[in-house]
């Protein structure tokens, strides 16, 4: 069973997945016990591979933490994440929760039912004035990124969003930090700016991140993005300004040279947001900058923003109010301590209040915590039920006696209604049988004038006196239902041989009408008369032959000759009929 005061928390990253174990001392604190980094191949811009390559490293995660079937909190990456500051009038805070929703509406590119969405307050001016931040994502994505975790074999309780995560782990770490301060949290896929100013905050997402370096030294030297990446991390660093000497080896010089032109970009990007900021939101210019995230650990990153914002920057380190577990190796999590904001302001989330407490709730999670809130009134009805029952089973041992009297009296009547009944469901089966019968003749009567309509048509397709047909007969599986009028039936014979082999659970049987005739020699294309007979006699709606053409010498055998003496031929066809022969 885990400690009550143990904390587990899992930060999502692009390229990264991180989690940690926190512990919680008696004065509050919070204390490091171990945590584990699982990097993710290929690039993170591809979302097609992000999915399956998240649930790996997830499963891995949580494996080396040996935290499977504990409560976590998690973090979602901030370039997914719509964030919007927005300042409102004077409001009562009854009417606050209306007024923000109708501001979420007006700023949320999505429909608020598509999205999962929350609000915190930033400050309070003196004149009543309120500003907030908003903080929406779609939900599809979310409930996918949730689904894995859950997947994983960890319990989610909430989840925070990277940047928020970062400014409380900051507020913890640098409580002494009185002057305006920018925190350059540099991802893979996207780079998170968190303005902090006293009390205030201010967040913006910017998609450059390291991957974009990456991108620029695979294209630069022709090799894919993995070993881009594996040269970036190993010898990697971003060239310096001015008069310095270049790196002996010409290709980490080059690659340097592509570092700073894609950081001289994210400086630029930077420049930019600071303005908007000081212009448009009324902060104040910082005058410390701190790097977090992996993009942090690039050589000579922190030189590199001194020079080109002409401000003390250092290294963010996200351990600074955190106590470390001897367990923990004190070097590695140094390196390591700025790219462990998150997690930290994850683990003071599971501790109870901060400083900013937004949360995007899936739906899985939604669905859980409102089962959680009917509890109460779930456990008070199954009393209420439980009472009833009671009552119940009490009026009901009272009236027991009652209906076991009456149940015998009605025993006694049910053995005599139930002889009438046999005798009654005897005379209803030969009522049924009899029925079936009658049916079957009162169908014979009915198909008599069918076979009367299909003679009068066969009639009605003799166009001279070429063809007479003395044999009009059905067969049934190419049996004679009748016996032949002269000789034996040499197709009678050779069904009934085959008819000994076929079992009840067969198809139904088949049903044709055989014309057996003769035809004159003519003059009109001898054999052909047959034919075109026979073709006719397939239009008939009685008849089912949709493949007449096609299969014609199937349905048609024409005898034929060349002897003087010889004054006709016999033919004979085989029309199978559309209705079969309900008779039995």
């Amino acid at each position: 069973m885990a400690d009550p005061k143990s904390i587990a928390v899992i930060s999502l990253g692009s390229q990264r997945i991180s989690g940690a174990f926190f512990g919680k001392t008696p004065g509050g604190d919070l204390i490091l016990k171990r945590y584990e980094i699982v990097e993710l191949d290929g690039d993170p811009s591809v979302d097609v591979s992000r999915l399956p390559q998240l649930k790996l490293a997830l499963k891995e995660l949580v494996t080396k933490l040996k935290i499977k079937g504990l409560k976590v909190w998690c973090s979602i990456p901030g370039h997914p994440v719509f964030s919007r500051f927005v300042k409102l009038p004077p409001v009562k805070a009854d009417k606050l929760a209306q007024i923000v929703e109708f501001e979420a509406r007006q700023n949320v590119p999505w429909q608020l039912d598509e999205v999962s969405w929350d609000y915190e307050i930033v400050e309070k001016s003196d004149v009543g004035e309120i500003e907030v931040v908003l903080a929406a994502m779609k939900s599809e994505p979310l409930n996918e990124m949730h689904q894995e975790v859950v997947d994983s074999g960890v319990k989610v309780v909430g989840m925070d969003v990277g940047p928020l995560a970062l400014y409380n782990a900051f507020r913890y770490s640098y409580p002494d930090m009185d002057e305006p301060a920018l925190i350059v949290d540099m991802g893979a896929r996207s780079t998170n700016l968190v303005f902090i100013d006293g009390e205030r905050f201010f967040t913006r997402n910017l998609l450059v991140g390291g991957a974009a370096v990456t991108n620029a030294i695979a294209k630069e030297f022709g090799v894919p993005f993995a070993e881009a990446e594996r040269q970036k991390q190993s010898q990697g660093f971003v060239a310096l300004g001015g008069a310095v000497e270049d790196h002996p080896d010409e290709g980490v010089n080059a690659m340097s040279k592509v570092m700073r032109n894609s950081m001289t970009r994210l400086h630029a990007e930077i420049m930019r947001t600071i303005t908007f900021y000081r212009s448009q939101q009324g902060g104040s210019a910082p005058k410390r900058v701190f790097l977090a995230g992996g993009g942090s650990a690039a050589g000579y990153i922190a030189e590199f923003f001194t020079e080109k914002l002409k401000l003390p920057v250092e290294l963010f380190n996200g351990l600074r109010g955190v106590q470390t577990d001897r367990a923990v190796n004190a070097d590695a999590a140094q390196i390591d301590a700025p790219a462990l904001g998150e997690l930290v302001g994850l683990a003071l989330r599971g501790m109870g209040s901060c400083p900013c407490e937004i949360e995007l709730i899936p739906d899985a999670m939604a669905a859980s915590r409102d089962a959680a809130r009917r509890a109460p009134a779930l456990v008070l009805a199954g009393l209420c039920l439980m009472g009833a029952l009671g009552a119940s089973i009490f009026w009901f041992k009272s009236a027991n006696e009652l209906v076991e009297a009456r149940s015998s009296q009605l025993q006694f009547k049910n053995s005599q209604l139930s002889a009438l009944a046999n005798e009654i469901r005897l005379l209803d089966n030969r009522q049924e049988e009899l029925r079936v019968r009658s049916s079957q003749l009162e169908q014979a009567v009915t198909d008599r004038s069918w076979w009367v309509r299909l003679l009068n048509d066969l009639n009605q397709q003799f166009d001279n006196d070429l063809i007479w047909l003395p044999v009009v007969e059905v067969l049934k599986d190419g049996k004679p239902i009748t016996k032949p009028l002269w000789g034996n039936d040499k197709d009678s014979n050779n069904s009934s041989n085959s008819n000994t082999t076929k079992t009840a659970e067969q198809a139904a049987p088949v049903y044709q009408l055989r014309l057996r005739g003769l035809y004159r020699k003519n003059t009109e294309g001898e054999q052909k008369v047959v034919y075109d007979f026979a073709a006719k006699l397939a239009k008939l709606d009685a008849f089912n032959m949709p493949d007449f053409e096609t299969k014609r010498d199937n349905y048609v055998k024409v005898d034929s000759g060349v002897e003087e003496d010889r004054y006709a031929y016999h033919f004979e066809i085989k029309m199978p009929l559309r209705k079969p022969l309900q008779f039995q």
